[in-house]
């Protein structure tokens, strides 16, 4: 009750924001005015938990990028935004924080970046007039008398007020656009609001707007909805200002009126109608948001204005995701439908479109390379969102393709290959350019479970050429070829950059190098091996002497340059025996700045000894790929369960019966159904 009283006697009369209470500090700070409140109501704020939120809230904005703001200065951003949420600013709850999230984003963002009518490559952000974010509510009530003759906007607004009542949503949709050519009536609309609402005249056009829809004002349920207000405010603003020479001026535009529309989303009732709105403008976003950060020229000036305030740059993908994200956590916390979201087993409400804008924010985080932000999606739809099989297959196919690259990044190859297979598996066969992206990482990852491709899946259409790019891998590895697979996986071979283009040459050559020793234990011990007798209780046996003499041969050989290599029996010249097979310090790669550091004689300590062929062969009986033990004292591997087996099958068993014995088919983000693609044989086919 002490706290209530508290924060009842500080609003009074001087609790609202007005010019009058702009402090100082703000104003000098930012370039132009802001509007904030008596420095005494932050204090009122850091004294209950609320109001710690609220700090905590615009530290976290304040400290997302430079230059660092006083806090009175975010203190009076905050409170022009939050009364567009908040029945009393001074006492917001937590739902209402969170709504007004995105949009003091925004506004911090615009402040800091100083945007002027002087700087032409910058979007004029600084005034709440080119945010739509000033706190109209504050200031009096139109002269109705100023109101100009706007037949056709009046028009407009009336199908709007029409669609609202027949809850169209798709309808809405097609009205509200923003992607120009505007048709010839769009456009008389748009220079009516130019020359009778210039930027001034915002409190007119809201009066306008509330006048015009009164489903806004009080709506099915019998609650208002004045967050449609403000987005249509800022829809004409959009049309108003928009100038679609000047990208990065659109682009702030877009993320503030994709705010306002996902705010408009939360209304329980009549939310679900602006759904398809909120998804036709976060494809827009998207777009714009990627294809901006691609455009060096363009990115140029905000990248220096980082660097001047030193620190990091939050990207526009970046951005674009973190304002995309409050419509996908709206569309999650639906409580339309019953238990698990659906509906005679069909998404209900809101929740139709949680992967479509999952997907969207999934595309734009993997095309910026933020792929960590992804786990947030993934980890949310797994606990909350119906199941994947209720939604259309364009949608279960991308999805599961993102969900099985995450799963790839992250070295859980297994998983990603059951997310990837069933995206495969889903994809209609028409559709190769999709398709072939998924079957590159597909074979990426079943190559390194140890599971090869098979010919029937090098012959379709979305993996034409891709055998003359894994096959090579796939013999090495089978032939226990440790040259040639550190010279196929290697930064210098001249396919790198198609492997590297689609990051997958690093989880090659490093995860598939296991494999590659198991297949030349193999080798050697069908060569060398003691097979033993099935009938005595001696065990096959692998003399470890004879895979050091292997495996340093081969590494030899990966050492030298390709023209220094032995050719095969029946392509060598004669004068091939005068050419040395020993390597030289010259043909290891040494960093520049160590430079003439290794002695020649310490290129033979780079090849491998007794005491690295035990650790893993070691390794690999750890793993399961290798059955049997070594014998240390006599360095020799022991093959166990040979008289049941045989010897090669209990002593290297298969690769991916061995991992696939050791996972479930259970994986994170996905609550798994079965697929099935053409994978054929395994690494010892």
């Amino acid at each position: 009750m002490e706290r209530r009283d508290r924060r009842r006697s500080a609003k009074g009369d001087d609790a609202s924001v007005s010019a009058d209470s702009t402090p100082p500090a703000a104003a000098s700070s930012s370039g132009g005015s802001v509007i904030g409140p008596d420095p005494s109501s932050a204090a009122i704020f850091a004294a209950d938990p609320v109001g710690n939120l609220v700090s905590k809230l615009l530290y976290v904005l304040n400290d997302a990028g430079p230059p660092l703001l006083d806090y009175l200065i975010l203190f009076a951003i905050y409170s022009r935004v939050i009364s567009h949420f908040a029945a009393d600013p001074l006492n917001p709850t937590e739902d209402e924080l969170i709504q007004a999230r995105v949009p003091l984003a925004a506004a911090i963002t615009a402040v800091k970046q100083g945007y002027s009518p002087t700087e032409a490559s910058f979007p004029v952000l600084l005034e709440g007039e080119d945010t739509g974010l000033d706190d109209v509510a504050t200031k009096p009530a139109p002269d109705v008398s100023e109101m100009p003759n706007t037949p056709t906007l009046d028009q407009f607004l009336g199908e709007i007020s029409t669609i609202l009542r027949s809850q169209d949503g798709n309808k809405l949709k097609d009205f509200l656009l923003i992607e120009p050519p505007y048709s010839p009536i769009y456009q008389t609309m748009i220079d009516e609001i130019r020359n009778g609402f210039p930027k001034d005249k915002h409190r007119l056009l809201e009066y306008k707007i509330e006048t015009a829809l009164p489903e806004a004002q009080e709506s099915a349920d019998g609650s208002s909805w004045s967050a449609f207000v403000a987005f249509m405010l800022q829809y004409f603003i959009f049309l108003r200002d928009v100038n679609m020479d000047d990208l990065l001026r659109t682009y702030f535009l877009l993320t503030v009126l994709v705010a306002r529309c996902n705010t408009a989303l939360g209304h329980p009732s009549m939310g679900i109608v602006i759904l398809p709105t909120v998804i036709a403008y976060s494809q827009i976003l998207s777009r714009l948001s990627i294809g901006l950060e691609k455009q060096a020229k363009v990115m140029e000036p905000l990248k220096r204005k980082a660097v001047a305030g030193g620190g990091g740059r939050e990207t526009l993908p970046e951005k674009a995701t973190n304002i995309m994200r409050q419509a996908f956590v709206t569309c999650l916390n639906d409580r339309t439908g019953g238990i698990n979201g659906l509906k005679d087993g069909k998404p209900a409400g809101k929740k139709v479109a949680i992967y479509t804008i999952a997907n969207l924010c999934l595309k734009i985080l993997f095309d910026c390379k933020k792929t960590r932000n992804a786990e947030t999606f993934f980890s949310n739809i797994y606990a909350q969102a119906p199941p994947l099989a209720a939604y259309p297959a364009s949608e279960r196919v991308t999805y599961l393709y993102y969900l099985g690259r995450f799963q790839f990044i992250n070295g859980h190859y297994y998983r990603a290959g059951l997310a990837l297979d069933a995206a495969y598996a889903q994809c209609l066969p028409s559709a190769t350019k999709q398709r072939r992206l998924i079957v590159i990482f597909l074979i990426t990852s079943n190559i390194i479970l140890g599971r090869f491709p098979s010919k029937a899946l090098y012959e379709r259409p979305e993996a034409e050429g891709l055998a003359e790019k894994f096959e090579p891998i796939c013999k090495a590895i089978a032939k226990g070829d440790l040259a040639t697979f550190r010279q196929l996986t290697s930064v210098n071979r001249p396919q790198a950059e198609w492997f590297l283009h689609y990051r997958i040459l690093l989880q090659l050559g490093s995860r598939c190098e296991v494999l590659v020793w198991r297949s030349l234990c193999r080798k050697v011990f069908l060569l060398t091996g003691a097979q033993g007798d099935m009938n005595s209780r001696k065990a096959p046996t692998l003399n470890l002497k004879d895979v050091v003499v292997a495996a340093r041969f081969l590494e030899q050989r990966a050492m030298l340059p390709p023209e220094r290599q032995a050719p095969p029996p029946g392509q060598r010249h004669t004068n091939w025996i005068f050419e040395s097979q020993q390597p030289h310090s010259s043909d290891v790669y040494i960093d520049p700045d160590f430079q003439g550091a290794l002695d020649p004689k310490e290129v033979e300590s780079m090849l491998p000894n007794m005491m690295e062929v035990e650790s893993v062969l070691t390794s690999l009986i750890n793993q399961g790929l290798l059955g049997g033990f070594i014998s240390h004292k006599q360095q020799k591997f022991a093959i166990q369960g040979a008289k049941k087996k045989g010897p090669l099958a209990a002593g290297f068993p298969n690769v991916w019966e061995v991992i696939k014995s050791k996972n479930d088919n259970e994986v994170p983000g996905w609550k798994v159904e079965g697929g099935g693609a053409i994978l054929g044989s395994s690494q010892d086919s």
